[in-house]
């Protein structure tokens, strides 16, 4: 009898785990692309308004990287940015742990040096460390968000270096971009 009802609370272990791993860092699922559409701004108060996309990628091998849409948007007069580039690990309690890096660049009038145009210069880099819940196999939320500002000069691979910025505790929710087919069966 002791073995049948040892048996029984094993298999019932296993039913109430497996669901707890499916929406965990461990199974590994949540690897792909995941997108975030920021509200729809005037940046230059002309009345056109411009929503951009944030388009983050968990790569396979631990790498990832992240892309807003808005970084070329009036870069002459507005400045630009890089692509985050950086790394992603599974943390003991199933959270996804990010960390960016990327530059931001600064308009700069016309230098005769380097030409008669306009151009971007190097502002700063910035560190950033995020931490997501794997809600499901195609929701991921940003729970946790901390950014270091470094100047020009400074190594943004330090990470104790530059001026660490406040804790952001809001959550914010990536959707994974799934292939379809659906718009090539439309006429």
């Amino acid at each position: 009898m002791f073995k049948k009802i040892t048996f029984v609370l094993m298999i019932l272990c296993v039913f109430a785990v497996v669901p707890a791993l499916a929406d965990s860092c461990s199974t590994g699922a949540f690897v792909g692309t995941y997108t975030r559409a920021s509200p729809a701004t005037d940046a230059i108060g002309d009345g056109n308004l411009h929503a951009f996309l944030f388009q983050l990628t968990l790569h396979g091998d631990g790498t990832v990287t992240q892309y807003w849409t808005g970084l070329p948007d009036y870069q002459t007069s507005l400045g630009t940015g890089s692509i985050n580039i950086g790394s992603w690990k599974c943390r003991d309690n199933g959270n996804l742990l990010v960390t960016l890096i990327s530059a931001s660049y600064e308009a700069s009038a016309a230098d005769p040096n380097f030409g008669t145009v306009a151009d971007v210069r190097l502002w700063r880099h910035f560190r950033s460390t995020y931490v997501f819940d794997i809600t499901n196999g195609t929701t991921i939320t940003r729970t946790k968000a901390r950014t270091r500002s470094y100047l020009p000069a400074e190594d943004p691979t330090d990470a104790n270096g530059g001026i660490l910025g406040t804790l952001s505790t809001t959550p914010l929710v990536y959707n994974k971009l799934v292939a379809t087919a659906t718009d090539l069966q439309l006429p």
